[in-house]
């Protein structure tokens, strides 16, 4: 199922001025910060990957799965999403432990 263009908006907002991007990945969204993958958005519900450096930030949310059978993610809801001071803190922590998206290589010929 994909996202609603007004979500994906709504959910840009709330990172604001962080350098966010959302990119699709196997028919959703994944969300990055500074390049660095710390969530997707699946059915219009933003999801975070559980680490244990962010884990006093993320123990109070509900757990749920990307796809049947995926690890567990921490399920933002809209309260959440509204707590910009956290969003922003819990997005900078988990991105943190993330590696940086490779650079692409040239093709070979």
């Amino acid at each position: 199922m994909s996202n609603r263009p007004e979500t994906l908006q709504r959910i840009r907002e709330a990172f604001e001025p962080l350098p966010i991007r959302l990119q699709p990945m196997f028919g959703e969204q994944a969300i990055y910060c500074d390049d660095r993958i710390f969530g997707f958005v699946c059915d219009d519900t933003l999801l975070l990957k559980l680490v244990p450096e962010a884990t006093e930030l993320t123990e109070h949310l509900p757990r749920g799965e990307a796809y049947p059978g995926s690890k567990p993610y921490g399920i933002v809801d809209d309260d959440a999403l509204d707590d910009v001071d956290w969003l922003h803190e819990v997005a900078q922590t988990i991105a943190a432990t993330q590696p940086h998206k490779p650079a692409r290589s040239a093709k070979r010929r």
